[in-house]
């Protein structure tokens, strides 16, 4: 089988946020284009954190129903797709809550390198670089992805 690299199943569209975002903004971006985090990138250009849907909850007040899932927002398909109205965020804006050890990995590694990265850091995605810059971000999601699609093309063969 072929061996498949991170520039094979990364997004290379990547929807980035400043730190100065409001914190609802964010909430409505990572519901618009279905996504559950994004680099926080500052006036230069410069990558000086990450935020995640879990970054945007307020982590003192118990936000599950009945049945333990959030209910911070709803999942279609594994993507966030309604940000809840009942649910407060915090005041604020991104640099407030968001990561900022950033977590990268170099875009001609393997998806099984990838894979153990984020098991290693207890991550669900890693910012791609090449050359130092930042070229995409690889999500689980990208590796399933691709790893399915391989076992498809082999099935074909």
């Amino acid at each position: 089988m072929k061996t498949i690299r991170v520039s094979d199943v990364m997004t290379r569209e990547v929807f980035a946020v400043g730190p100065g975002t409001s914190l609802e903004t964010a909430a409505r971006l990572f519901a618009q284009k279905r996504i559950h985090g994004a680099p926080v990138v500052d006036n230069s250009g410069e990558v000086v954190g990450v935020i995640s849907v879990a970054d945007l909850a307020d982590p003192d007040r118990d936000y599950s129903d009945e049945g333990g899932h959030s209910i911070y927002f709803s999942l279609s398909n594994g993507w966030a797709s309604v940000v809840s109205g009942s649910v407060d965020t915090y005041p604020g804006c991104v640099s407030d809550v968001m990561t900022r050890n950033v977590l990268t990995i170099q875009s001609d590694l393997t998806i099984e390198d990838a894979a153990a990265r984020m098991l290693d850091l207890g991550v669900h995605r890693l910012l791609v670089l090449e050359n130092n810059e930042m070229v995409g971000i690889l999500s689980v999601v990208d590796i399933v992805r691709g790893l399915l699609d391989q076992r498809a093309s082999a099935a074909d063969a």
